[in-house]
């Protein structure tokens, strides 16, 4: 099993986005945390639309044009 995780964060400012791939699901549950608590902490949630699952979370705030996600994917590739 391989696992991947999607990272990608809009704002006014610019944008940015990554992908990681790894073999260990621990590695990838950690990389997955991080970056949940990095755009967590970026993006005031009380004013945001958000998805909060054990292996996606998004926030959205459309009046300041700021949007970030992570996912978490498992796959046999």
């Amino acid at each position: 099993m391989r696992y991947r995780v999607v990272f990608e964060f809009q704002s006014e400012d610019g944008a940015m986005s990554d992908v990681y791939n790894y073999r260990d699901e621990q590695q990838a549950q950690d990389k997955f945390a991080e970056l949940r608590d990095e755009v967590m902490h970026a993006v005031n949630s009380q004013k945001c639309e958000v998805i909060d699952e054990p292996t996606h979370y998004s926030v959205i705030n459309r009046s300041e044009g700021i949007y970030g996600y992570v996912r978490l994917l498992a796959d046999n590739w």
